[in-house]
Formats: C-alpha cells, sequence, structure tokens
C-alpha cells in the first residue's frame, strides 16, 4: 500500500511550499541574505574546481568531445552542495522570489532587493573563491592552469545571441529544478535530481552566471589566459540577463498562471 509521504506532490502542493519558501527569504535582513549569498558562491565554485582537476587528468588523454563529456560530469558537485545546503542562489530565486509577486503578496521594490542582495553576494562569493583558487593553482601540480584558459574560451566562444538563448535555456532549466526538487520528499532524491538538470546544463554549455562567474573570474586572474575584463562583463552581462528571464519567465510566470487559474476556478 501506498502511503500518503509517497505521493507525489500536487501542482498546488508545490506552489504553495514554494510561495511560502518565498515569503520566508523576503522577511529576513539583508545581513543573513547576503551571508548565506555569499556562502553559495563559495560553494559552487567547487564545480570549477573538479572541472579543473578533470581536465588535467584526462586532456591528454582523451579525444574533445570524451574530454567535454567527463568534465561536464564536474558541473553538478557545486550546485549539491549549494542546493542541499540551502544556501542562497540567483538562479533559484529569478523563480521563487517573484512567485509573491505575482500573488500581490510582496512589491516589485522588495524583490528587486532581494535580487540584488543574493546576486551581489554569489558574485562577491565566487570571485573570492577564484582569487584562492588561482592562487592554489600557481603552488600546486596538482591542477594544470590551462585548464582556466580551456573553460573560460568555451564560456565566451558563442555569439551574444547564442550565449543569451542559452542562458535563458539554463535559467529555464535552474528555475525547473527548484520545483522538482520541491516535489520530493527525500534527499537522495533531491541530488539526483539537481545531478541531472545540472549535467544537462554543462553537457550543453548554456550558461550560468554564477558557477560560469567563477570559471571566468579565475580564467581572468590567471596570466597565463587572454580573457580579458570586457569578456567578463559581456559574459555577466547577458548570462545574468538570459537566466532571469528563463527562469522567472518560463517557470515562475508559467507555473503561477495555470496553477492560479485553476485555483480561482
Amino acid at each position: 500500500m501506498t502511503s500518503d509521504s509517497d505521493r507525489p506532490k500536487s501542482d498546488r502542493q508545490i506552489l504553495h511550499e514554494q510561495m511560502e519558501a518565498s515569503l520566508h527569504e523576503y522577511e529576513r535582513d539583508n545581513r543573513s541574505l547576503f551571508l548565506s549569498s555569499i556562502a553559495a558562491g563559495l560553494e559552487i565554485g567547487f564545480s570549477v574546481f573538479l572541472m579543473a582537476a578533470l581536465y588535467t587528468h584526462f586532456h591528454d588523454l582523451v579525444g574533445e568531445q570524451l574530454l567535454h563529456f567527463i568534465i561536464s560530469l564536474s558541473y553538478p558537485i557545486g550546485f549539491v552542495l549549494v542546493i542541499i545546503g540551502r544556501a542562497d542562489l540567483f538562479t533559484e530565486h529569478t523563480t521563487l522570489a517573484i512567485l509573491p509577486v505575482l500573488d500581490r503578496a510582496q512589491r516589485r521594490r522588495d524583490l528587486a532587493r532581494i535580487w540584488a542582495v543574493i546576486y551581489t553576494g554569489n558574485l562577491l562569493g565566487a570571485f573570492a573563491f577564484s582569487v584562492i583558487f588561482v592562487r592554489f593553482i600557481e603552488l600546486s601540480h596538482n591542477v594544470d592552469n590551462s585548464a582556466l584558459s580551456y573553460y573560460g574560451a568555451k564560456l565566451i566562444a558563442d555569439s551574444n545571441s547564442g550565449l543569451f538563448l542559452g542562458a535563458v535555456f539554463a535559467g529555464w532549466l535552474m528555475g525547473l529544478l527548484g520545483w522538482v526538487v520541491a516535489s520530493s520528499s527525500d534527499t537522495i532524491g533531491r541530488i539526483v535530481v539537481i545531478v541531472v538538470i545540472t549535467f544537462v546544463i554543462g553537457l550543453g554549455g548554456l550558461a550560468h552566471c554564477i558557477a560560469g562567474a567563477v570559471a571566468i573570474f579565475s580564467a581572468w586572474l590567471d596570466t597565463g589566459s587572454t580573457i580579458g575584463v570586457i569578456d567578463v562583463i559581456r559574459f555577466l552581462a547577458i548570462a545574468t540577463l538570459g537566466n532571469a528571464i528563463g527562469g522567472s519567465v518560463f517557470v515562475g510566470l508559467l507555473k503561477y498562471g495555470y496553477i492560479a487559474t485553476r485555483r480561482q476556478q
């Protein structure tokens, strides 16, 4: 016999839980939110750390396509640390934080505050991790700094349009990730969802503004890299806009729209 806890949650239950979680974030003070966001920016850096380690050990042994697949396996680790550890990540909140605004429980200026605090904290954490990581590479023989140039070049290889559409897909997937994670009642199930969805982002080369920030900051700080400050600004601006649209429009707005409409009938 299937117990109630084993049954999948309804979309209304998920919306209610997402709304409650978002309202809790609105009630937190800026200091708490900012510190949690810095932690998320730091922790997601371990995706880039593992990428560089895998590149170091395999780039001379396998072809380009297999190397890309192997490196994509590194992508989920930082997201698992952040999401299961309950730190605040901007691409989760593009979907989450917009729900109370759509429900008229919060104002747009409060949404702007939440996004600004989390995004700033994430970038600060990402930059701090990059500084430490680049210094580690300089002092260690375990990671090759050519990994930074390799991944940095991949981040800026697409045209502005290609980068933007990839970022929309990444934001869309991150919004769906938060939605599906909320529907799971056990930690193992949540980890599986995080791994599968973020692996798709990594394999597809889709731009994620925070994980990508660690990689492009690291490539920029590395003395042997050709990544310049214009490349950093271009990537962050386009990736952030695309992620925000993907999460807030294709998940937040649509999910709320069809569930709230049924709720009112």
